[in-house]
């Protein structure tokens, strides 16, 4: 497979990804997810492997457990079962049987106590490990994923505000969240954006993270740098197009080094959520960065406002 033609085929299976993303409550059936990558039904399931490295509805199996075990913690006042229908599984016996076989405990033991044992037993490597609560990551260009004291002693301002709906053109990563991959990703990133005339000054760029790496395994979490395009922005080889939904969010000013942003998400989730009247929803958090990032270039600070989507407790 050429370099050009796996470009198709990546973002043809990005497509089918989204889809699954935004309905993992609703029947994913082989034909409806082929028609939405524009491949024949009958080989499908094979391009898929071939791209991602799973199987198709193992990637569906593992992307219910994994959102419905952030759902357990994030949600306490739903139902074992409530969530398990949210996440596409037909009954609670159904949800128990898979949840037990991935996580080796049932879902009141994780609520109760067994996440925080499960993810101590399961932590990766101490620099891969320092990550975002919720899978907010710093943006590229030096910016790295591991912890400092700054944010600590910082003092943060957390409003909630409207975050707009966006129609973006993103680039996708899957893999560890940390220093190289997602760096690099920026840096392909802007030399597409300059080649286009997108000036990143003149722009609006999110940083987007899908996966807890405290759940999903370093190698299967996604990570999208995105920028905001018009509605009749045309996708290529390169990148994809998409809709990120709007809506509340908790917003914080970061001005910092990369070596601070954990904690100031750590701030976000566990200093100002618990006395707030909001609770986390079920969309990706988000890092905006409006113009050049960058505000001392030698001293890698930049700046960005994180956006943690919540719903009323």
């Amino acid at each position: 497979m050429t370099g050009g033609h796996r470009l198709e085929y990546e973002t043809r299976v990005n497509r089918v990804i989204d889809h699954i993303r935004g309905h993992l409550a609703d029947e994913l059936s082989l034909s409806t997810l082929a028609r939405v990558a524009a491949f024949s039904p009958f080989h499908f399931h094979r391009v898929f492997r071939a791209i991602t490295g799973e199987t198709l509805f193992g990637f569906i199996h593992r992307l219910r457990i994994e959102k419905a075990a952030g759902a357990l913690l994030n949600h306490p006042d739903q139902s074992v079962l409530e969530i398990a229908l949210d996440h596409g599984f037909a009954s609670a016996a159904t949800f128990a049987r898979a949840f037990k076989t991935q996580f080796g405990m049932s879902a009141t033991e994780w609520r109760g106590g067994g996440a925080e044992r499960w993810r101590a037993r399961h932590r990766p490597e101490r620099n891969v490990g320092k990550q975002l609560r919720k899978a907010g990551k710093a943006r590229g260009r030096g910016r790295l994923h591991s912890r400092g004291r700054g944010a600590e002693e910082r003092s943060m301002s957390v409003r909630v505000r409207e975050l707009p709906p966006y129609h973006v053109a993103y680039m996708r990563y899957v893999g560890p969240y940390g220093a190289h991959g997602i760096p690099e990703l920026w840096t392909r990133f802007d030399k597409w954006m300059e080649a286009r005339g997108l000036r990143p000054e003149a722009r609006v760029t999110l940083g987007v993270g899908y996966d807890d790496p405290r759940i999903t395994a370093a190698e299967k979490c996604r990570y999208d740098a995105c920028v905001v395009v018009p509605a009749d922005f045309l996708p290529d080889r390169r990148v994809n197009v998409m809709d990120l939904p709007g809506g509340p969010c908790a917003a914080a000013t970061f001005t910092g080094t990369a070596d601070e942003i954990t904690d100031a998400w750590d701030h976000v989730f566990t200093a100002w959520l618990p006395a707030s009247a909001w609770q986390p929803d079920d969309r990706p958090c988000v890092e905006v960065y409006r113009g050049r990032a960058m505000v001392d270039v030698k001293a890698g600070v930049f700046r960005c406002e994180l956006c943690l989507p919540v719903r009323p407790l």
